[in-house]
């Protein structure tokens, strides 16, 4: 199996902080995680290593979707019906992502 620096991402941390240094594989230089972050699982991994910014996304994500539902114009009953099969799906997920790592 070979290692596709191009396809791969470096993290370094020293004393508990990010430091930009680079690798290489073969001379061909890996990019950090500074320079491309990563998506695994439906979230994005950042040289942050906070939650704040995935934690903003989905409560964005939530307001707008409620939002496009309230404005639709529909009676209650499908309003509630979008809101539970439409929405609620969508959000479970990360929602059990930010669940599970706590």
């Amino acid at each position: 199996m070979k290692v596709k620096p191009s396809k791969s991402r470096s993290l370094s941390i020293v004393k508990g902080k990010v430091v930009d240094k680079k690798f290489a594989i073969n001379e061909e230089v890996m990019p950090t995680v500074l320079e491309k972050p990563v998506k695994s699982l439906g979230r994005w991994y950042d040289a942050s290593l906070s939650d704040k910014a995935q934690v903003e996304g989905l409560r964005q994500e939530t307001r707008q979707g409620i939002a496009k539902i309230d404005k639709s114009g529909l009676p209650g009953k499908l309003k509630l019906w979008c809101l539970q099969f439409g929405l609620l799906p969508r959000l479970m997920w990360p929602c059990m992502k930010f669940l599970c790592q706590r």
